[in-house]
């Protein structure tokens, strides 16, 4: 057969079988048409943003959780770190330490929970401003927590040691206590060293958050992050120097020799009291191999050559010594107890007197002695007779003072101090333990202060809270109040209040007003050994007050002075100082008003006030109180301490008040 010839069909027959074709070609793809056109697009638009919901809040749910479950152990290891500092004189026992243990193990545990159900967001965290900051952060607080696990672990066989007492001592029986210590944290150095490898990492980590979007609640989570990585690190760099700095200063190698200044809190000065009594000690191999106490006179110690005066640069505003080389000695107008002690080391090591070159100087005023005989029980002064209790401490001095010359009682009170430390060396293990939370307790609270020659040393000591150094009042706000009191033992009986009231400016400069009110009481006086007239000339209360404000302050107001208060500008400080007289069972209130520099501090769309209170060296317990206004329409995110009250008129007030017994700090984060 042939084939078909199409070229030679009828014009009439090709296009039908053309459109034949054609129709059964066409036909899926009109069906397929067909079914689109039934299609309901705006169905499939919901079904498509339904999943996409689900997966979403899904992640949500697990993000939230995860943040839930952090938050939660987080919370919990802050509420046992804040009951440890908050428990006065005490120091970490072997129960505080486990309970600070579990709770980093534990927020490890859910850090790392957290990263598991968190991990399928990374690749798309860029798309939330608060995902991709929680998971930078998480990594941030995983290393810190694992920092903070290696520390405790390295810590763990010193801190038994000492919580057990002293039985270790039979594992090696011929080193002394300082030498076990010492041998424990050289054991534990490879744990610090790991911890320190962690913190870095999560420095670096910290340092790249981004927080210009984040919410309010992440933000303060973030922060929270940085200062306690802040404190973990002081504290490990702190731990990995231990074992160089206590062979020094406990003299394990080479015998080290101390001043101590005894100040009179009764008379007091900005940095604790006036020197009335004062001693010496060397110490080797952690004990004191020799020591004395003597009074302080114009001879004794033995005072450099007159010709050196030039060299101490007292204030014009201060108490111009006719010889003016005693000024390093006994009438410091340093707030800085570093600065009071190096000055009184160059009077003693220039005037040659024993154990001279000292390495460094103790500070111990009226209040730490008493606190030391609470933890020794009590003494007894063979020479004198006496027995002398915390009860009987002070009524003993004055009536030894009253009785006698002034001479008389500086060597009873020489003789009573030294029996004080002869007793210490040879103390009941029983009243080990209380004798050491005395100490720390006088620690905490600036009634026992350390300075060194060696600047590594300071910096350890200073870590520790033990030096009395006065902080910079730079780049936030401060404040101390610093009382010299002139010609009386009165100062305990003289009840002082501080109030602090600021407002944040729009420009983040604060306007401030420091109250200062005084209470003589005759009710109090009458029962104070030290008020009585053989202790005073006058009777009233004399007083160069010294209150401290941030650095290039300016005075634009003031209350109740006889004059003008002296303005002194230095680097870290601006301070205002006042020549002022209570009256006998009358009250004085004195008030100064000021303008600061820029302080307000800007986080991301946020920003943040930092109030430092310090506490003058030698007080008591004294009551503070702090108004904060916030800018109008501003919203606080986050405030700690937790304020007293706080309530809106033409704009947020936050109130705080505490009984300042160690340095305070008030930290607020608010929305423009």
């Amino acid at each position: 057969m042939h084939e078909l010839d199409t070229e030679t069909l009828p014009e009439l027959v090709k296009p039908q079988e053309h459109r034949r074709r054609r129709r059964s070609r066409s036909t899926p793809l009109r069906k397929l048409r067909r079914r689109i056109r039934r299609i309901n697009f705006r169905m499939l638009l919901v079904v498509l943003v339904s999943v996409l919901a689900v997966v979403i809040m899904g992640s949500l749910v697990l993000v939230f959780n995860a943040r839930s479950q952090v938050t939660d152990a987080w919370n919990g290891l802050s509420r046992v770190i804040a009951s440890i500092n908050r428990t006065p004189g005490t120091e970490l026992t072997l129960a505080d330490f486990e309970r600070l243990q579990a709770s980093v193990n534990e927020l490890d545990q859910r850090l790392r929970s957290a990263d598991r159900q968190t991990s399928f967001l990374r690749p798309v965290a860029f798309a939330s401003a608060d995902v991709e900051t929680s998971l930078v952060a998480l990594d941030a607080a995983r290393e810190l927590t694992r920092a903070a696990r290696e520390m405790l672990n390295g810590l763990s066989p010193t801190l038994f040691f000492l919580t057990e007492g002293e039985k270790g001592e039979t594992v090696n029986p011929q080193f002394s206590s300082g030498e076990r210590v010492v041998e424990l944290l050289q054991l534990g150095r490879g744990q610090f060293l790991s911890a320190d490898a962690h913190l870095r990492r999560a420095e670096t980590t910290i340092a790249g958050l981004r927080l210009e979007d984040v919410s309010p609640s992440l933000l303060v989570t973030v922060d929270g992050l940085a200062r306690y990585h802040a404190q973990v690190r002081e504290i490990n760099d702190l731990l990995l120097d231990a074992p160089a700095l206590l062979t020094v200063a406990l003299g394990l190698d080479d015998e080290q020799s101390y001043l101590v200044l005894s100040a009179n809190s009764d008379e007091l000065r900005p940095s604790g009291g006036y020197i009335s009594t004062y001693g010496w000690m060397t110490v080797r191999k952690g004990r004191i191999a020799d020591f004395n106490y003597s009074a302080t006179t114009a001879t004794s110690p033995n005072p450099p050559p007159a010709e050196m005066a030039s060299e101490i640069q007292i204030p014009p505003w201060w108490i111009q010594y006719a010889q003016p080389i005693y000024a390093a000695w006994d009438s410091s107008w340093h707030a800085d107890f570093p600065s009071t002690a190096a000055m009184a080391a160059w009077y003693y090591d220039n005037g040659g007197n024993p154990a001279s070159p000292v390495d460094g100087v103790i500070g111990i005023d009226l209040v730490g002695f008493e606190y030391i005989l609470q933890g020794l029980g009590s003494v007894t002064i063979a020479e004198y007779g006496e027995r002398i209790t915390p009860e009987n401490f002070r009524e003993a001095v004055y009536t030894i003072r009253a009785e006698g010359s002034d001479d008389e009682h500086k060597q009873f009170v020489a003789a009573l101090y030294r029996q004080i430390l002869t007793d210490w060396q040879q103390v009941d293990p029983e009243r080990n333990a209380d004798l050491r939370r005395a100490v720390l307790q006088a620690l905490r609270e600036k009634h026992i202060m350390i300075y060194f020659v060696d600047a590594q040393l300071n910096d350890a000591i200073d870590a520790l809270g033990w030096s009395g150094k006065q902080e910079p009042g730079v780049d936030r706000d401060y404040l101390l109040v610093a009382d010299a009191n002139l010609g009386s033992k009165s100062s305990r009986s003289v009840l002082r209040q501080t109030t602090y009231d600021v407002e944040i400016l729009p420009d983040g400069t604060l306007e401030s007003t420091a109250a200062v009110s005084y209470d003589f009481p005759a009710r109090v006086a009458e029962l104070d050994p030290a008020v009585h007239p053989a202790h005073y000339n006058d009777i009233n209360y004399h007083t160069i007050l010294q209150v401290f404000a941030p650095a290039a302050s300016m005075l634009i107001g003031f209350d109740n002075l006889p004059f003008e208060p002296t303005t002194a500008n230095t680097a870290e400080h601006t301070l205002f100082v006042s020549n002022l007289q209570v009256d006998y069972n009358a009250s004085l209130r004195v008030r100064y008003v000021y303008r600061t520099p820029q302080l307000v501090e800007s986080i991301g769309t946020y920003r943040r006030y930092r109030l430092l209170i310090q506490k003058q060296p030698g007080t008591l317990a004294e009551q503070v109180d702090v108004q904060l206004r916030l800018p109008p329409g501003a919203q606080a995110v986050h405030i700690a301490p937790e304020p007293t009250n706080s309530y809106t008129l033409d704009q947020p007030i936050l109130e705080f008040r505490f009984s300042l017994t160690a340095d305070q700090t008030i930290d607020v984060i608010f929305t423009r």
